[in-house]
């Protein structure tokens, strides 16, 4: 599901009006703002972190910094690109601080191709899950910049587009950062695997 597609009945205002009235100092128009996307926000937050603590503290420090913002942000744009970047911007001050990388988000792995499914084989699933645990341990090695284009793209199903808004950089670095994600973590796996010619 998209998180930029807003439900809303004929009683709730639109997102620019919420904004608007949020740059007057209306805190039960934020209040809503972060009824609409506070659960967005923490996905993102979660796909970065893994840690359920971080993100809830990440997805609360997006909407601080978000009210003391949102008078700059520019009416007629979207919302969830910049709440996004927030966070994300959020996460990566924390990796910093803590100078490590962050936990490994699953999500990735359907992207390197992973496929789900239950199955009885004890085998199988052992088997499964040592490719799952070699998966991850390949994502950490990451850097957290592909990390974070993985996780927006899989995870939160975005657009180049609405990547490149989120990460505040141009469509042609997502691709590119896209590829190069995809081809290190394919390269890591073959490593670990002893495939690699």
């Amino acid at each position: 599901m998209n998180p930029n597609v807003q439900r809303m009945s004929d009683a709730s205002p639109p997102d620019d009006e919420l904004i608007a009235r949020s740059a007057r100092g209306d805190q039960k128009a934020f209040a809503e703002i972060i009824r609409r996307y506070q659960r967005s926000v923490y996905r993102v937050a979660y796909a970065l972190t893994r840690n359920t603590s971080d993100a809830d503290d990440l997805a609360q420090e997006t909407f601080v910094r978000a009210w003391g913002a949102i008078g700059r942000f520019e009416i007629g744009q979207p919302l969830y690109p910049w709440l996004a970047r927030i966070c994300t911007n959020q996460a990566f001050s924390l990796f910093r601080h803590r100078k490590r990388r962050p936990e490994t988000p699953i999500e990735p792995l359907v992207e390197a191709g992973h496929q789900w499914g239950v199955d009885d084989d004890p085998a199988d699933h052992t088997a499964r899950s040592e490719r799952d645990e070699s998966i991850r341990g390949c994502f950490a090695e990451l850097a957290p910049e592909y990390q974070a284009v993985l996780a927006l793209r899989v995870m939160q199903d975005l657009s180049y587009d609405e990547i490149a808004r989120t990460l505040n950089v141009p469509i042609g670095t997502v691709m590119s950062r896209l590829s190069r994600a995809r081809a290190e973590l394919k390269k890591r796996m073959q490593q670990r695997s002893g495939d690699v010619t």
